[in-house]
């Protein structure tokens, strides 16, 4: 690399549904004229989130078919290089994980060019949502991972967390990460600054354990035809494994909407404009259940 000041890079993390987008928009609103470059990284093979981000004008880095840290980790390097590289380097590098990503491994790799320094892991946690996912024998060893590899744990929802939810995730996460700085905030009331300039002692990269996707199954569509969103409501509330789903679809009526299907619970956006192509992408744990994909096609049919 050629003599460039080092750019710090912080890596956001948490389980699907824990605010990362929220909380990624709200850095490039409030980032203190600081130049970010972005690397947003969804599970699936459409990058819904890149299109969701309301603010367009930082560098963004996508890449959209895969973990950064499995399956497109040499890619990933090289996206990190080209920003680096550019004549306008970032002044900080943001990197958004995916919902069921380890962050320490994403790190890891982030370690690999001198011309950068790992300035911090960020995770996110659902305080409605973590005592669950936690006792789950099938999301527990993914979600005390992400905790496990945090520098920093932002505690969000604690607006809507019900009777003692989050004194009850606070006694938790202090048994797993006794110690660790925390912060409880709702997705929209972050510190920024903090996240700007937070220093850590960080830790040796934990070994690389077994591949955590063998729990997930996902999905994607994008056409071009309307959407039944009623139709596609009773199909997301038939499918018993679905964690999350997530796009944006042209309604029969001529809108547009934002899906967002996260824990159970549905919420629908209106967009200014519809767009031209509908674009969903959906993630599951467990067996895929039989038609669920068919399902989701005629949604559009």
């Amino acid at each position: 690399m050629t003599d460039r000041s080092v750019i710090p890079v912080s890596v956001v993390g948490g389980f699907l549904g824990a605010g990362k987008t929220t909380l990624l928009n709200r850095l490039l609103r409030d980032n203190d004229g600081r130049r970010l470059g972005v690397v947003v990284n969804d599970f699936g093979d459409i990058n819904i989130d890149e299109k969701l981000i309301v603010t367009r004008d930082e560098d963004m880095v996508s890449l959209a078919n895969g973990c950064i840290c499995c399956s497109i980790g040499n890619d990933f390097l090289r996206a990190l290089i080209s920003l680096v590289m550019r004549p306008d380097p970032p002044e900080q590098i943001i990197i958004e994980a995916s919902g069921v990503a380890d962050p320490m491994r994403i790190a890891a790799i982030a370690r690999a060019d001198k011309a950068l320094r790992l300035q911090g892991i960020f995770v996110l946690v659902d305080v409605t949502q973590y005592q669950t996912q936690a006792a789950d024998p099938l999301l527990a060893d993914t979600v005390r991972a992400q905790v496990g590899a945090a520098d920093l744990l932002l505690l969000t929802k604690t607006d809507i967390a019900k009777d003692d939810q989050t004194q009850v995730v606070v006694e938790l996460l202090e048994r797993e990460r006794p110690g660790v700085l925390r912060i409880e905030t709702t997705t929209t009331d972050v510190l920024v600054s903090l996240l700007f300039d937070f220093s850590a002692d960080l830790r040796t990269p934990s070994t690389v354990r077994h591949d955590p996707h063998a729990l997930f199954w996902t999905g994607s569509i994008a056409c071009d035809q309307a959407c039944d969103v009623k139709q596609l409501t009773t199909v997301l509330e038939d499918c018993g494994g679905l964690l999350r789903c997530k796009g944006i679809v042209r309604s029969a009526g001529g809108g547009g909407q934002i899906i967002q299907w996260t824990a159970g619970r549905l919420e629908l956006a209106s967009l200014d404009e519809a767009p031209k192509e509908a674009a969903l992408v959906y993630i599951g744990v467990g067996a895929a259940p039989a038609g669920f994909e068919r399902s989701i096609q005629q949604c559009f049919e």
